[in-house]
C-alpha cells in the first residue's frame, strides 16, 4: 500500500477510535508545517520537549532544543523518504547549556561557560523516519561553543558521526547498558486531514561517539583536554539518547 494511503488509514482509525485533544501539551509553535516541500504526500513536524544525553555518565539535558521538519514521500523503490522544510536542512537545533562548562563545576566563571549544539552530519537525505512506528535515525555532531575552545570545535563530524537510531521500543545495547524503552503518546486529529501524537519518548543506548576535533582555536590544541572530561571517545554500550517529543503529521 502507497504511503499516503497507509497514513490516511491511520488517520480514519484514530478519528474512529477515540475524540482525544491535545491538552495543551505543544508550545504555540507548534505543528508548524511552514517550508513544506512539494511533491510531499505528508508534512511533518517533530518537536522534543524533553530528554537527556549521557556519556559515560555525563549527561546533557536537551529540553526542548530539537526539531526535525519537512515532508515524508516515496522514492521509486517504494522507500519512504525525507525532504527538508524550505530553507533548512530539516534538522534544527538550539544551543544548550553543558553543565560545569569546561572545568566540571557548577559555578560561573569567566570563560567556562560552554554550549553545545546538536547538528545534521551529512545531508537531509540520511534522515529516516518511520510515520508508523515514529523510529529515527540521524546522524549527528556537537558542536561545543566557548571562548578557550574557540570556533570548529566538535564531537562527531561528517566523516565520523553519532548515528543514532532512536526508536518507541526496547533497545537491546551491548553490555554495560541495560536496555530500556520507549513509547508512543497520545493519538489525536486535530483535522480530517492530519495526525498529531503527543507526549512520545524515543529512546537510543546502542550508539558511539567519536573523540573531539578542532578544540582549541580550531587546532585541535586542546582536543585532549575535551576527551578527559567527557571520557571520549565512547564505545557503544556506554552512551543513551532520551527524547521526549510531539509529532505532527498533515496532508500538504
Amino acid at each position: 500500500m502507497k504511503l499516503r494511503n497507509r497514513i490516511a488509514a491511520v488517520s480514519a482509525g484514530v478519528a474512529s477510535a477515540a475524540l482525544l485533544a491535545l491538552s495543551g501539551q505543544a508550545s504555540a509553535a507548534f505543528p508548524d508545517y511552514a517550508g513544506c516541500p512539494s511533491g510531499v504526500f505528508y508534512c511533518i513536524d517533530i518537536q522534543s520537549t524533553s530528554g537527556s544525553m549521557d556519556i559515560k555518565g555525563f549527561g546533557v539535558p536537551l529540553g526542548d532544543s530539537l526539531r526535525i521538519r519537512g515532508g515524508l514521500g516515496q522514492n521509486t523503490a517504494g522507500e519512504i523518504v525525507f525532504s527538508p522544510a524550505r530553507g533548512t536542512n530539516g534538522f534544527i537545533a538550539k544551543p544548550v547549556q553543558v553543565p560545569g562548562g569546561i572545568l566540571g563545576i557548577d559555578f560561573w566563571l569567566p570563560g567556562n561557560s560552554v554550549t553545545a549544539t546538536a547538528q545534521l552530519a551529512g545531508s537531509p537525505s540520511d534522515i529516516r523516519l518511520n510515520p508508523f512506528t515514529l523510529d529515527m535515525s540521524v546522524p549527528l555532531k556537537l558542536a561545543l561553543t566557548n571562548p578557550i575552545i574557540g570556533p570548529g570545535c566538535q564531537i562527531g563530524s561528517n566523516r565520523s558521526p553519532v548515528w543514532v537510531n532512536l526508536i518507541t521500543g526496547t533497545t537491546a545495547p551491548p553490555a554495560p547498558n541495560r536496555p530500556i524503552s520507549g513509547h508512543l503518546g497520545r493519538l489525536s486529529t486535530p483535522t480530517p486531514t492530519s495526525v498529531i501524537l503527543s507526549d512520545n519518548l524515543n529512546v537510543d543506548n546502542s550508539f558511539a561517539i567519536p573523540g573531539a576535533s578542532g578544540c582549541g582555536i580550531g587546532l585541535g590544541l586542546i582536543n585532549g583536554a575535551i576527551n578527559l572530561k567527557l571520557k571520549l571517545p565512547s564505545a557503544a554500550g556506554n552512551n543513551a539518547l532520551i527524547v521526549g517529543n510531539n509529532v505532527a503529521l498533515a496532508q500538504p
